[in-house]
């Protein structure tokens, strides 16, 4: 089987979420908070992170630039090549986020020396903006995750995809460590009641003392959040005692 062009160029792009830099994290947002479609923002991000500048099309052909090189690549190895970023489709593993926005500092991506009331808060705006998408919600939220972030820099609609991505990839890896805890426990309209869920958690951890509550909402967030999923473990072996 003859090679390609792909196969001569030697390309080598990202394969999973955890494999971009910064900048090619923010480049796949930035396409996504615009409105492209999922598939298209897979060939250009392709093209881009694989060094390849299109020219012209040509015959059905791209001819795209790569140093002084003009190569020509066909619809199917441009596809073929594309599919390397398939990931795009999927959730991503692991919390990803800019270092900086808007000038300031973010908090630690998996959320370590994060106070757990701050946590909490965060996790209550999240969910009602899932719940119904309020982009006044975002200003709140941008203040916990990026302190001191100027107004007009939150208000970006890329940060919209940023914050969710982040948050998302905050869960899933949440639930590799604390698998007890993160199984969510809907009301009977199928959405969790937010604020009953933030309030079983302090009680479980202040154990209904609540001289214990600042205290509770100031320990870090992996210390809360390691103790409510010992909690979670331990009901949940009484209750297959109970059920036996």
């Amino acid at each position: 089987m003859p090679a390609s062009s792909l196969d001569k160029l030697e390309v080598n792009v990202p394969k999973a979420w955890e494999e971009l830099n910064e900048g090619q994290l923010l480049y796949i947002l930035r396409l996504l908070a615009a409105g492209i479609d999922a598939n298209r923002v897979q060939v250009y991000a392709f093209l881009r992170f694989a060094g390849l500048g299109v020219i012209r099309q040509e015959r059905g052909a791209l001819i795209v630039r790569r140093g002084w090189k003009l190569i020509p690549l066909s619809r199917e190895e441009v596809v073929l090549g594309a599919m390397a970023l398939d990931f795009i489709h999927e959730p991503p593993p692991i919390p990803q986020r800019p270092e900086r926005w808007g000038g300031v500092q973010a908090v630690n991506a998996e959320m370590h020396g994060v106070p757990f009331g701050q946590y909490l808060q965060i996790e209550n705006y999240l969910q009602q903006y899932l719940q119904q998408p309020d982009d006044r919600l975002l200003l709140p939220m941008a203040r916990l995750l990026y302190p001191g972030i100027p107004q007009r820099k939150a208000r970006a609609k890329v940060f919209r995809y940023l914050i969710v991505h982040w948050m998302t990839g905050l869960k899933m890896h949440f639930s590799h460590f604390f698998p007890n805890l993160y199984r969510p426990a809907p009301t009977a309209d199928g959405l969790p009641d937010l604020r009953e869920a933030m309030l079983a958690q302090i009680r479980a951890l202040t154990s209904g003392d609540v001289t214990k509550e600042e205290r509770v909402l100031n320990v870090d967030t992996w210390t809360a959040l390691a103790e409510l999923d010992a909690k979670a473990r331990e009901a949940r072996e009484l209750e297959k005692l109970y059920k036996k």
